[in-house]
């Protein structure tokens, strides 16, 4: 999944005009592709850089395994970390990436959530800057902030169940 084409839709779907029927749905839907298209690139992002980066080795399973490392509940037990010895980008990235996920629960979950067409661009234009910035720190830094947020500390206990 290309995190550029989620954010190209999100973005049609934030110009919705007011008069349109489906206007909230379209908004509520674009603030949830921001979120969409920052969990996409974070999950390509760290596959790349822990199992392999050309389009043959992105169809190996170690490939998908880390693709898919990062889980359903990812980002409420991995970003809340403190990263302050990270660059700026990756702690922007990741501060921007906890308080997309407040938004998309507040867009899917809360029956009387709304957004103006100003906060659901916003929040896109907000996703896609993290994203870009994100991208083009140095890989090194991105790979060890994959191993941060992917692997347990040491002496840490699985969750029970």
């Amino acid at each position: 999944m290309n995190w550029q084409d989620i954010i190209a839709k999100a973005q049609d779907l934030a110009t919705t005009p007011p008069s349109d029927p489906s206007h909230q749905i379209h908004l509520r839907v674009a603030v949830r592709s921001a979120y969409l298209a920052a969990y996409h690139a974070l999950a390509r992002s760290n596959a790349d850089l822990l199992a392999g980066i050309s389009d043959p080795e992105r169809n190996r399973p170690d490939w998908l395994r880390a693709y898919h490392a990062l889980g359903g509940d990812f980002s409420d037990q991995r970003l809340q970390g403190d990263y302050s010895n990270y660059p700026e980008a990756i702690r922007t990235f990741a501060d921007t990436f906890l308080e997309l996920h407040q938004q998309r629960l507040l867009a899917d979950e809360d029956p009387w959530a709304t957004f103006t067409a100003a906060e659901a661009q916003a929040w896109v234009e907000r996703a896609a800057d993290a994203i870009n910035s994100f991208l083009s720190t140095d890989p090194k830094q991105r790979k060890s902030f994959a191993l941060e947020i992917l692997l347990r500390p040491p002496g840490s206990q699985e969750p029970e169940d």
